[in-house]
């Protein structure tokens, strides 16, 4: 597999948000004894070939450390406070230009594993001139898949605009059943719900 293969996908982990609905750096809360900043980057790892950068944000040094000797390298938001937006353009400018792919996941879905997300890399590769996106709760989302092709499109994003309203717009878009993507941890009682 060379550099500039189409199958080759780098890993994009947006943990750079202040958590203030958690009142606590959710990135670095425990699910299951691990972090869930650092469940997801080995989630995510086996499945990126091209590797795995991390975007921080509000807590860069706390997140850095938790995932000091993980497969992940850390790239600081200076405008986290803009929103997921700024994130995710962020790690698009710091990515792998050779990469042919990005996976776009965040750090407080825990119920995801490496099954999941090696599912969403399989729909993907069936059809990579079109984004791969976790279907969940009626719509698809994040975790997705992005050509490098529609990286223009995600380094145009503003404010809290994530993925998500590029995945809706999308002419076509291949959605992978993800009912474990809906447990999204925004405030201590989410630790409680677990998967769907």
């Amino acid at each position: 597999m060379t550099a500039d293969s189409p199958a080759t996908i780098a890993g994009l982990v947006l943990a750079a948000g202040a958590a203030t609905r958690y009142g606590e750096p959710k990135q670095l809360v425990p699910v299951d004894g691990v972090a869930m900043v650092v469940s997801t980057v080995r989630a995510v790892a086996p499945v990126c070939d091209a590797g795995v950068l991390v975007v921080t944000g509000a807590y860069q040094d706390e997140v850095a450390a938790a995932l000091a000797g993980e497969s992940a390298r850390c790239v600081y938001n200076p405008a986290w406070r803009e929103g997921m937006g700024a994130s995710i353009r962020q790690g698009i400018a710091a990515t792998d230009p050779g990469a042919g792919a990005v996976l776009l996941a965040l750090a407080d879905q825990p119920g995801l594993t490496t099954q999941d997300y090696q599912a969403l890399v399989c729909a993907w590769r069936g059809a990579p001139e079109r984004p791969a996106a976790a279907f969940y709760s009626g719509a698809p989302g994040v975790p997705a898949i992005f050509a490098r092709a529609d990286w223009p499109r995600l380094s145009a994003l503003q404010g809290d605009r994530g993925a998500r309203s590029l995945l809706r717009a999308a002419p076509a878009l291949t959605r992978v059943p993800m009912p474990a993507a809906a447990w999204d941890v925004d405030q201590p009682a989410d630790l409680g719900k677990g998967p769907a």
